[in-house]
This record gives C-alpha cells, structure tokens and sequence, in this order.
C-alpha cells in the first residue's frame, strides 16, 4: 500500500536526450474520459481539440489549460523503481505510462496502455504482451526489452525496493528478489522490440489489475545505468513515458507537470500544466482554495459541510483501512491480550461520527467491504465482526480484564506498563486529531500515559525499522482489489511487517492461498483474517475510508478510483465560463 492522500498541477516542458543522463530541454509544444471528478450536473464524455474547442458535451475549452491541485504531503522519493507510497504513485502515473491504464471505476481495458493487446495461454499462467508503437519524451522507441530491464531492476535484491514483493507473482521473482535465484530464471523475457512474455508462478485472476502501479511502468536500460544513483531523485535525470512530463520539482513546495508532446495518446490530453502545491496545514489549504490559489483540494472533516452542496464536490469509498499497530517486539505488545485491552479502549463510533466525521465507517475487521470474499459475498460480510470496543458492545471493564490478564501473563504491573508508551503518528491535522482522541480513551479507559510523536514520512519509517516504537497509527490502501494486498503485509518475511509479527499458521495459510483459485483461495484468506485479528490482535483496524475532494466549477474529467491508479489526471480538462 502503500499509499493514503494526494492532488497535483503544472508549469513548462521538457524532452530528453538517451545519449547522455542529463537532459537538455527542448522548445515546450501547446496543446480525458469520463471522470469521477466532474461537477454532478456536467458529466461529459472525452473532449476533443484544444484550445477554444469544444468538449463532447458542447463546452468551450478554456485558453488556459493549467490546473493547480494541493498534495498534503512532501514527496521524498519519486523514483518508480522504489516508491512505497500513495502519493508518490499518483505523481508517478501521471508522467509515466504502464502496460494498461486504469479507467473509471476500476476498469481495465486492452488498449488503455502500451501494451494493445495481449494472449493468455491455456493454463492461465503466461502472458503475451503485443506493445504499441510509442516512445519515451526524449523520443527513444519503448521496448519490450525496457520492461524486462525495468521489472528485473525492481527485483534485484541491490536495488532494495520495498514494493518488489508485488512483482511476486512471477515464476523465479521471489527466489532472486531474497537472494536466492538467478535473474536468468525470473520468467520475464523481451521476445522481440514489441513482445514481452511473463510467466506466473499460478494462475492469478487479478494479475491485470496489478500492473497499474509505477513497479510496472517502464524506464530506458541504458539511461537509468548511465544516471546510476541520481535516477529520478531530480528532473534532470528523468525520462517519462506518460502523459505529462516533470519540469519543476521544489522539495517542500510544489511540483510542474506539462503535457508530453511525445506521449502516444496525446491528443486524449487537454490540460497543458499541472501544478502540484505541497502544504499540510488544513487552514493553509482552504484558504489557497478558496482565493483561487489552486482548483482542487481534499476536504477535511471540519470543512465537509461548508463544500458537500458544491458542484465539484465528489466523496470516494476506497478499499483503505487506517488502523493502529503494535510492535510485537516489545515487551509488552508482544502479549496478544495487552494488544487486544488497547484496542477494546478505543470508542470506534463515537470517533467517527463525533470527531471525523467524514462519511468513513467504523472498523471492525482489517479487510474493507469493498473487496470481495468468498460465495460470491464481499469480505466483511463473511467475516463479520472479528472484535468489540466500547462502540459496539464492550465495556471499560472488559478492556481492563484483558489488560491485567495480559499483565499476569508476563510478569508486569501496570507501573511497568505506564512507562515510556508513544504513538507515532504523520503529519497533518488529521492525525493529531485522531491521536489527541486516542490518547484521550487509553487515559481514561485503562489509566495508561501515551505520548504523541508526530513525524514525517522518512522519520516515522526509521523508527518502525529501528524495532524501538511501541504503537504507530498508519493506513493501508488495495493496490489491486483482492485481499491479499492487505494480508501479505504480515507474512513473517514481508518487507511491510514492521510490528515484528510471525505465526506459522498464518503463513501457512496465504501460503496455500496462493496455489488456489476461486472460492477456495478466498476461503482460506478469510481463516486468516480471523487469526490476525480476531485471535492474535495484532493491529487494530480503526476505520474504513471515505475521502472526499473538491473542485472549481470549470474543472472536468479527473478520474478517482478506489484502488490501483486512485486519481487520474490524464483525462482532465479546464472549461470556459
């Protein structure tokens, strides 16, 4: 999952040249489907023409085709080969290209990407891709054998990407990925220029709608060795393949995209720029909302009534659950019992309709409705609820029980325990919100003193990874709609298992999982939900999300899905008015 938030703009333009790693920039040239982002009344289809034209519902294109978007977060690490996070993806989807693009609600087309067909064999298992004619925004050809190079460069166990485990479906990826195989036996191989063959390790009913994320795209072999470490980490040592390319990237402040000349569907693209304004604060925001400083923003909870009645207002439920973890390597949260007191504590109803307040809905599970189960019902349904707080029939007493009884089990009183406790939240209103009201249940419900560590993104990583934080608050959303890419985090040997859990069972489970199909396969990911959560209590899932954004009146065709490519800008268009 990566990945929880995001929006984006736009100035300038840029082409590259493959023969050496810095780009020189060339003369910028002027000139998207249906959107789940259009103003309730003006749904239209894709536009056509540029400037002054009209749109297929018969509204004049604007002269100024520039958008400006706020991302609520600093993105420090955009390179496709190792990016983990939600809005580094979207940024990333929107200057390069993968072998199908995501449409409107979820589907994926053939033709949508660079890949215009491709041939299943019988067994489910291999994949031919047939590649279009297209070419990167410095003007090289794009090869079947880019992408080899490309998937195999994620794999390769120096290049330390924490999202390579998605590429785990292939025969031989794993086994090189952990060090123990060859890249000669990782089953993915450039036919020719224009066909690239992929085996599985089985057949894999979601493996399509996989292939949406930046891990998949494809970059030029012979620019990336020559850029060697400085690939992607700034614009003069980039080269895209999507609809817009990079012209600006001011760490902190705000990143440009401008339309790729080059691109091979570029008559689909009628925006010119995207301005990317990077801000946290939530006043901050609204206020460049609300003074014309930027056409689109998430709404937060305070803000939702004051823009539910506006046209460009659109609330999307995604297959994302944010929810507090323990790291089952200290001494205390290694207790299921003290992991299940904390989360029992926590008033899940009251939280969401009295202080969130966004439309989300209480969590009782860690697999959100949205994502299919077995016998033709969504997950949740077949699980049910697999724990009670305070908001669906436990009471304080209940919580203490556990607590003590967790307590005795290891030898600790509760001095012990009210010692040194933190919660390492992000930035963000948001956050410390949810961590004030979650401070708040554990003092008065269990008498315990929690301390609030807000951090950025890389800091609250390095203090995961240091084994040393004792509770963390996060999110976790679908890259694809299955419920493997929420169970796989805490496979013992995942990249994503940073509250130390392991239980053999567990892994066992996802592990036969993955030999099955069907009902079956489901099944057996549903049993392993119930020892996650409901036996083991290892996370506690707090609610499942419903975001919402706004735009101007003028916006049009900006594309929200759930999962996979959440927000697409390729489509999108400014109207005259």
């Amino acid at each position: 999952m990566k990945r929880l938030t995001a929006l984006v703009l736009a100035l300038l333009m840029m082409a590259f040249a493959l023969s050496a790693c810095t780009a020189e920039q060339a003369p910028a040239a002027s000139d998207t489907p249906a959107a789940t982002e259009t103003p309730a009344d003006d749904a239209g289809e894709q536009p056509a023409g540029t400037e002054g034209a009209e749109s297929a519902d018969g509204e004049t294109l604007a002269a100024d085709q520039t958008l400006r978007v706020s991302i609520g977060v600093d993105l420090s690490d955009l390179s496709p080969l190792t990016d983990s996070t939600t809005e580094g993806s979207e940024m990333l989807l929107t200057v390069l290209d993968t072998l199908v693009r995501q449409g409107e609600n979820g589907t994926i087309e053939e033709g949508s990407g660079l890949a215009e067909s491709w041939d299943v064999s019988e067994d489910g298992k291999t994949y031919t891709f047939h590649l279009r004619d297209a070419v990167y925004s410095n003007g090289d050809p794009i090869r079947a054998q880019d992408f080899e190079y490309t998937w195999k460069k994620v794999l390769a166990p120096e290049t330390a990407s924490e999202y390579a485990y998605m590429l785990y479906t292939i025969e031989g990826a794993e086994a090189y990925n952990v060090g123990e195989g060859s890249v000669d036996d990782v089953a993915i191989h450039a036919i020719d220029d224009k066909t690239l063959e992929v085996t599985l390790v089985n057949a894999i009913d979601y493996f399509i709608s996989t292939l949406v994320i930046p891990e998949f795209s494809v970059v030029p072999e012979g620019y990336v060795e020559e850029c060697g470490d400085a690939f992607f980490t700034d614009i003069e040592h980039m080269v895209f393949s999507g609809p817009f390319v990079m012209t600006e990237w001011t760490p902190t402040q705000r990143i440009v995209v401008e339309k790729n000349p080059n691109y091979w569907d570029a008559d689909s693209v009628k925006l010119d720029t995207i301005i990317f304004e990077m801000a946290t604060e939530t006043n901050t925001i609204v206020n460049m909302y609300n003074t014309d400083q930027i056409d689109v923003m998430k709404v937060q909870a305070d803000f939702l009534d004051t823009y539910r009645n506006e046209p460009g207002f659109i609330s999307v439920t995604e297959p994302v659950t944010e929810y507090v973890k323990f790291n089952c390597k200290n001494e205390f949260f290694a207790n299921a019992n003290i992991r299940k007191a904390f989360s029992m504590a926590l008033d899940r109803v009251t939280y969401m309709n009295d202080v969130m307040r966004t439309g989300s809905t209480p969590a009782y599970g860690w697999i959100p409705p949205s994502v299919k189960g077995s016998n033709g019902q969504d997950f949740r349904t077949n699980n049910g609820d697999l724990y009670k707080d305070l908001g669906n029939g436990a009471t304080v007493e209940e919580a203490n029980a556990l607590l003590d009884q967790g307590l005795a089990e290891i030898g600790k009183t509760r001095e012990d325990l009210n010692q040194g406790l933190s919660l390492v939240i992000g930035e963000g209103d948001d956050n410390l919100k949810t961590a004030q009201v979650f401070q708040q249940y554990w003092k008065n419900n269990l008498g315990v003193d929690v301390e609030i560590k807000s951090l950025a993104y890389a800091l609250r990583q390095a203090e995961y990874q240091s084994e040393m934080y004792t509770i963390g608050k996060e999110g976790w959303g679908a890259d694809y709609n299955d419920a493997m890419s929420f169970l796989e985090l805490f496979i013992t040997d995942s990249p994503y298992n940073d509250v130390y859990y392991s239980n053999p069972e567990y892994d066992a489970l996802l592990e036969e999982a993955n030999t099955l199909s069907g009902d079956e396969r489901l099944a057996k990911m549903e049993e392993a939900e119930k020892i996650l959560i409901e036996q083991d209590g290892v996370i506690a899932p707090t609610f499942f999300q419903t975001r919402s954004w706004v735009a101007k009146s003028d916006v049009r065709g900006i594309i929200r899905n759930g999962c996979g490519l959440r927000v697409d800008y390729k489509y999108a268009y400014i109207v005259e008015e």
